[in-house]
């Protein structure tokens, strides 16, 4: 039994209509049918990723959420001089006048 098939529009880049009418002359299948099949296998991934995604979604409820925001007010260059923060050595403290 054929499946019914709804009539659709698409806008495609002009490269890629042309890459898709290349194959679709060599290859002897047709624009559409190589569309479908790119649908259908993006509906598949998709899908999968969906579900993958949902095992470790964190629940809204999760304390990690609390965090956001705690360290609003640290260094402002912190995100370029980290390490200057995390690792000091003696010789930095000295340097300081620690």
């Amino acid at each position: 039994m054929k499946k019914k098939m709804v009539r659709t529009q698409v806008y495609l880049p002009r490269d890629m209509y042309e890459q898709l009418k290349q194959r679709a002359d060599e290859g002897g299948i047709t624009m559409a049918h190589q569309i479908r099949e790119a649908v259908a296998l993006y509906v598949v991934e998709t899908e999968a990723n969906i579900e993958d995604e949902s095992k470790y979604a964190i629940p809204p409820d999760d304390p990690i959420w609390d965090m956001i925001g705690m360290c609003k007010d640290g260094p402002a260059d912190g995100a370029v001089n980290h390490d200057k923060y995390i690792y000091v050595r003696d010789w930095d403290l000295e340097e300081d006048g620690a």
